[in-house]
């Protein structure tokens, strides 16, 4: 079975002046034979963002953050003084969907887990947040694992009538078991977009909550600290899932759900780094990134500087 169908664009460039390695000249198309770190993953699917009342158009993300990475610089971060040259990573392309919604997480689950059986650490771009159903299946099937959520809403929704929209996957996630709740962090949070019922039952469930104006307060850097050694606990896998929405629209116009209030840049960056930083962390996606609402392709570079981000963390476990 082909689980995966060739990318419309291919990051892969040769390097073009001996001096000015880019990011480009290391994401290689898959090679079957050749050892690999981190894989990368689209998923073009948005059919439950709009059934959960979003903006359509999520499934144009892989191919909006891949032109980002072509378009992305060095290798090396000037400010860290890391550089990510050696890592082996290869786009494997995209994850062959249909207008089902099961069966397109299944095919997720199927892709994913593909790659965690091999070692690979898979970087999934979606698509709405409700691929995180196939995602984290897909490495709850290999080990125990927790996770963490960034996001400004909870996403999870009561499923009705079996309807999955991209507000209910750790809903149905935690329902299922997949996932151990006191094993789960919310971080983001805000305002008036989640309801008191969603509240009641994270709590309900002893998971852990950081608001948007707690990680104002004491800072992303120990907030994210805080949540990788409760997601981390008792040698659980962690998965980061992050929602564009989490970043104020000013930053990130193109998403499915924007709002005025969210993190900044330097934040979202920061989140990313400890995640690739941690070796409890064996799963990223990044999700409903919307390019028909973008800006001079500002949310789609911000997507790509997130990937990179997590990459400069991801060095750094080789000197731990």
């Amino acid at each position: 079975m082909n689980l995966f169908q060739k990318p419309t664009i291919a990051i892969f460039e040769p390097q073009q002046y001996p001096n000015d390695l880019c990011v480009k000249n290391i994401i290689m198309p898959i090679i079957s034979d050749r050892y690999i770190d981190i894989g990368i993953i689209g998923v073009p699917f948005d059919a439950a963002v709009s059934l959960g009342g979003g903006r359509a158009g999520a499934s144009g993300a892989p191919e909006a953050v891949r032109k980002a990475l072509k378009r992305y610089g060095t290798t090396f971060n000037l400010e860290r003084k890391i550089d990510i040259s050696d890592l082996h990573i290869a786009d494997f392309g995209d994850v062959v969907v249909t207008e089902d919604i099961e069966d397109t997480h299944v095919k997720i689950t199927d892709s994913v887990e593909s790659l965690l059986t091999k070692g690979i650490l898979p970087i999934v771009i979606g698509g709405g947040h409700d691929i995180s159903i196939g995602t984290v299946r897909a490495l709850s099937n290999c080990q125990q694992i927790g996770g963490i959520n960034i996001d400004a809403h909870f996403d999870v929704r009561e499923i009705v009538q079996d309807m999955i929209t991209s507000g209910t996957p750790f809903r149905k996630l935690l329902d299922q078991d997949l996932i151990r709740s006191e094993n789960f962090v919310e971080i983001g949070a805000h305002d008036n977009l989640n309801s008191k019922a969603n509240y009641d039952y994270l709590i309900s469930k002893n998971i852990s909550i950081f608001t948007l104006s707690e990680v104002e307060t004491t800072g992303i850097t120990r907030i994210m600290e805080m949540a990788l050694d409760i997601a981390g606990a008792n040698n659980k896998s962690v998965f980061v899932s992050i929602d564009i929405d989490s970043v104020a629209q000013c930053y990130a116009p193109a998403s499915s759900a924007p709002d005025g209030r969210g993190f900044n840049p330097q934040q979202i960056r920061e989140i990313a780094f400890l995640a690739g930083a941690s070796k409890a962390v064996k799963l990223l996606d990044i999700v409903e990134i919307n390019p028909e609402f973008d800006v001079d392709d500002r949310t789609a570079r911000l997507g790509a500087s997130i990937i990179i981000s997590f990459l400069n963390g991801y060095r750094t476990r080789r000197s731990m």
